[in-house]
C-alpha cells in the first residue's frame, strides 16, 4: 500500500525542462510584441480608421491611397428605421474630393506609439486629419433640395427652448427635437458624412431632422433666467401708513419683463404701467370730489380742487425698475405727483383749514380738534372775484409779503397761498369781517383775515395742509345771480305773463334792472323784446283806460244837467 499524504518527487531534469519551456514561450511572446511594436511604428493599428476609412495594418501612403480611392467611389445611402434605402447620392454629385496630401496621414501615424498595439486589439482607434474631405457646397445644397423624402411622415415639430414662469419662478422649458426632415438638416448630414466618408445616413437618428435653434444648455438663456429670477426675488413692499400695505403679486410681477432673440432681458414699461394704473385706481384721490362734514354738522360734497393723492405714472415705473435693478428688498410708499395727508377714509386727514364761504368763517382743525376760528371776507362776488371752492394744499408760508394784481398792490404780514393767487392773509385795511361784505365789498379772491387771526393761523398750519373751501345751502345760486344780473332780469321779464294795468310795477322793475346792466349783459337778455312788447301793451291799456274814464265822465255830466 502507498503511504498517504506523500508528495510526488520529480527529478531535477523535470524542473529544468519546465523552466526552459516557459522561457521559450515568454521569448516568443516578447519577440511577437517587439516585432509588432516595430511594425506598428510604420503601420496603423488593427481596427484603425482615418477619416472614416479602414486603415488597419496600412502605412500612411497605403491609407492615403485607399482614402483617394474611396472618395472616387463614394456613395451615401439614406436609410430609414427599418434599414430600407430611401435615397442614394454619389460622390460625383457632391463634388467630393480629398484636399490634403499623404503628409497629414503620416502625421497621424507618427502620433501613434508602436508599443501600444496590444491595447488596440481591444479598442478601435479613429483618426482625423487636420484638413477634412472637400465637397462642392453648391452641389451639396442642390442635392439636398432635390431629394424626395415625402414618404417619411412627420408627427412632431421641433421647438426651441423657451423661458416660462411657473407661478413661483422663471424656468427653462427644454427644446423639442421633432421628426420633420428639412433641406437644411439633409445638407448638414451630407456634409458630416462627406467629411468622414460615411456611407450611410440613418434618418431615424435625427441627423436630417429640423433642429431647435435654441437649446436649454444655451448660456444666454440660462443667464436670462438667472437675471429674471433675481428680479423676482427682489421684493418691493408698499407701506402707505395707517396700516395700509400693498404686495405685488408674483403673477403680475412676472409680466414686467421681456427679452429679445438673444435673451437680453429688459423691462416692459407698459406692463409695469398697468400695475401702476391699477394702484392709481385704488389710491388716487386727486381731481375727485370729496365728502366733508362741516363744523355745523352738515355733510356736503366739496369740488375737487388740487389736493389729493396721485401716483406719478412715469416716476413710479422708474422707481420700480431702480428697485429691481438694485437687487435689495425695499419697503416704501408710492412715488407721488400730488399728495394728500391721509390714506384713510378722507385724504385730507384730521388737520385742515375749513373755509365756509356761506358763513364767511374760518375754522382750523388740528389732530381732529378745532383749535381756532375767525370771521373772514372772501372774494367779491359782484365783480366775479369769488373765492374758488375746492380742496387745496397750502403751497408755502411767508411773512411780510407784497401781493400784486392787475390793478392793486397790497402788503400783508402773513401770507398762506393755496390756489394759485388765492390764499389766507391778514387785511389790515378792513375794520370788519364776516356777514355779507364779500358779495359787493369782498377781495380779489383771497380769504381776508383780521391781523391777529392771520398770525395765529400762520403759527398753526404748515405747508401742505389742506384748505377746504365751500358754500352751503343756496348761497352759490344767489351769488351766481349777483355775478350775472342779466339772468335775474330775464327771469323778471319771463314772470310778466298777461299784461294788465296791475302789471305796471312789475314791468317797471324789470325795466329798471335792465337799464342797470352793462351793454354786454344787456346783450345776453334773450327775452328783452318781451319786455318791450309788455311796455307797449301796458301803454295801450293805459290809453284805453283813460279814454274810457273820460267818456264815462262826459256821460255822467250830461245826465246831471238834464231837467226832467
Amino acid at each position: 500500500m502507498k503511504a498517504k499524504g506523500r508528495k510526488k518527487i520529480y527529478p531535477p531534469s523535470y524542473y529544468r525542462a519546465k523552466r526552459i519551456r516557459l522561457g521559450i514561450i515568454l521569448g516568443i511572446i516578447l519577440i511577437i510584441y517587439l516585432a509588432g511594436s516595430l511594425f506598428f511604428r510604420n503601420h496603423f493599428y488593427i481596427r484603425s480608421k482615418v477619416n472614416g476609412v479602414g486603415a488597419s495594418f496600412r502605412t500612411a501612403q497605403s491609407t492615403y491611397d485607399k482614402i483617394i480611392n474611396s472618395a472616387d467611389k463614394y456613395t451615401i445611402s439614406f436609410i430609414d428605421a427599418d434599414g430600407n434605402v430611401i435615397n442614394e447620392v454619389s460622390s460625383s454629385e457632391l463634388g467630393v474630393g480629398v484636399n490634403y496630401d499623404e503628409s497629414e496621414v503620416q502625421t497621424l501615424l507618427d502620433s501613434q506609439s508602436g508599443f501600444n498595439w496590444v491595447l488596440r486589439l481591444f479598442a478601435p482607434a479613429e483618426y482625423y486629419t487636420a484638413t477634412g474631405n472637400s465637397y462642392d457646397a453648391a452641389k451639396v445644397t442642390a442635392v439636398a433640395s432635390s431629394l424626395d423624402f415625402s414618404n417619411q411622415s412627420s408627427t412632431t415639430e421641433s421647438q426651441d427652448a423657451t423661458i416660462q414662469f411657473d407661478g413661483e419662478k422663471f424656468a427653462i422649458v427644454d427644446e423639442v427635437y421633432g421628426d420633420k426632415i428639412t433641406e437644411e438638416g439633409v445638407e448638414e448630414a451630407i456634409i458630416y458624412a462627406v467629411e468622414n466618408l460615411q456611407t450611410e445616413i440613418n434618418l431615424a437618428d435625427g441627423t436630417c431632422y429640423e433642429k431647435p435653434n435654441v437649446l436649454a444648455s444655451d448660456a444666454n438663456i440660462q443667464k436670462a433666467v438667472d437675471v429674471l429670477n433675481n428680479y423676482m426675488d427682489t421684493d418691493i413692499h408698499y407701506d402707505l401708513g395707517e396700516g395700509i400695505t400693498e404686495e405685488i403679486p408674483a403673477d403680475t410681477k412676472a409680466t414686467w419683463f421681456t427679452w429679445d432673440d438673444s435673451f437680453n432681458v429688459s423691462f416692459d414699461r407698459d406692463a409695469i404701467g398697468e400695475y401702476v394704473n391699477s394702484m392709481g385706481d385704488k389710491y388716487n384721490t386727486y381731481g375727485k370730489k370729496k365728502e366733508f362734514t362741516t363744523t355745523s354738522g352738515e355733510t356736503i360734497e366739496v369740488p375737487a380742487g388740487s389736493f389729493g393723492w396721485r401716483i406719478a405714472y412715469d416716476g413710479e415705473i422708474d422707481a420700480i425698475i431702480a428697485d429691481l435693478e438694485g437687487g435689495e428688498d425695499v419697503t416704501r410708499d408710492f412715488t407721488y405727483l400730488y399728495y394728500g395727508t391721509s390714506h384713510g377714509e378722507h385724504d385730507y386727514g384730521n388737520s385742515y383749514v375749513e373755509v365756509n364761504l356761506t358763513e364767511q368763517h374760518v375754522y382750523v382743525y388740528k389732530d381732529g380738534e378745532m383749535v381756532f376760528d375767525t370771521d373772514c371776507v372772501s372774494g367779491k362776488i359782484s365783480a366775479n372775484h369769488g373765492t374758488h371752492t375746492g380742496v387745496y394744499p397750502i403751497a408755502y408760508k411767508q411773512t411780510d409779503a407784497t401781493l400784486k394784481g392787475d390793478n392793486y398792490e397790497s402788503h400783508v404780514n402773513y401770507w398762506m397761498p393755496f390756489n394759485m393767487g388765492e390764499g389766507l392773509h391778514d387785511a389790515t385795511w378792513r375794520s370788519s369781517f364776516g356777514g355779507t361784505i364779500y358779495k359787493t365789498g369782498g377781495s380779489h379772491g383771497c380769504v381776508n383775515l383780521p391781523l391777529s387771526a392771520a398770525e395765529q393761523i400762520y403759527n398753526i398750519v404748515e405747508a401742505g395742509w389742506p384748505v377746504i373751501v365751500f358754500y352751503t345751502g343756496d348761497t352759490e345760486e344767489e351769488n351766481y345771480l349777483i355775478q350775472n344780473p342779466q339772468v335775474k332780469v330775464s327771469e323778471l321779464i319771463a314772470e310778466i305773463e298777461t299784461v294788465t294795468l296791475e302789471s305796471e310795477p312789475q314791468i317797471a322793475e324789470a325795466r329798471a334792472q335792465y337799464e342797470a346792466l352793462t351793454e354786454e349783459q344787456k346783450a345776453q337778455v334773450s327775452n328783452y323784446q318781451d319786455l318791450v312788447n309788455a311796455e307797449l301793451t301796458l301803454q295801450t291799456l293805459k290809453l284805453q283806460a283813460a279814454a274810457e274814464a273820460a267818456a264815462a265822465a262826459q256821460a255822467g255830466g250830461t245826465d246831471t244837467g238834464v231837467v226832467q
